[in-house]
């Protein structure tokens, strides 16, 4: 079991890193211990959604909650992944005989950055059997056995190809199915320039949406996310703004 972090992470510490990451093509200054760290960021807001699922599954507090932690895990993931490509890139530069500085990476990156660094070094010792003439030609002989040939053997008859109709239904079906595509799911959860003006009604309790804290009074007119105002007007505690035209 991994050691607590020093000091917890927040989540505006998150949202920074994120910002950095994604602004540089070089790794971002980390603290040593932020996998600890965010794991343990990630298991904490877990944990306080599911105690208001469970006392109040509907209340706008909950909903919050929900919204923060779908975005802070797309958050954290999009973050290890850019490191991820970056540190492939160092590795690739490291076995061309480039100079690397580690001195941003923590631990648990060291130990990937070493394992791609080999594989790439070991890749490049292939080098040299390619430009042997026989390369593959040893491998392929030494695993198809020469064929005897055969004693008065007769021509091949000619059949023509199947008709459509003759296929069976399976093979019809998959020789006309295209192979689906590969596509990727987005991370993000909700589009962040899909907000919606409301006005709040009554006063609410402070509660936690997806980018920011909300503490609101009855009266009060604030943007946010569309899905989480929405949530507010289901509950009659906001009314949608609309712009007059």
């Amino acid at each position: 079991m991994a050691p607590p972090p020093a000091e917890p992470m927040a989540y505006e510490e998150l949202t920074s890193l994120y910002r950095k990451e994604r602004g540089s093509n070089t790794l971002a200054e980390l603290r040593r211990d932020f996998y600890t760290a965010l794991a343990d960021l990630l298991f904490r807001t877990q944990r306080e959604y599911e105690k208001e699922l469970a006392r109040d599954p509907d209340s706008i507090v909950c909903e919050g909650l929900n919204q923060r932690r779908k975005k802070m895990t797309d958050l954290a993931q999009r973050i290890v992944e850019d490191r991820m490509d970056k540190i492939a890139s160092m590795a690739l530069k490291g076995g061309e005989g480039y100079g690397n500085a580690l001195e941003r990476l923590t631990p648990e990156e060291k130990e990937l950055y070493q394992r791609v660094l080999e594989d790439f070094r070991a890749h490049r010792g292939v080098l040299p059997q390619l430009r042997k003439r026989d390369y593959r030609i040893g491998d392929l002989d030494a695993r198809v056995a020469p064929a005897e040939p055969a004693a008065e053997e007769l021509p091949p008859v000619e059949e023509p190809p199947p008709e459509a109709s003759d296929l069976e239904p399976e093979e019809e079906e998959a020789e006309a199915a295209p192979l689906p595509e590969e596509a990727e799911a987005p991370l993000l959860q909700e589009d962040e320039s899909d907000n919606m003006v409301v006005r709040i009604l009554e006063d609410l309790p402070t509660f936690s949406g997806p980018y920011r804290d909300y503490s609101l009074r009855k009266d009060d007119v604030v943007l946010m996310p569309r899905s989480l105002a929405e949530a507010l007007v289901s509950r009659e505690v906001a009314a949608e703004v609309r712009p007059r035209l």
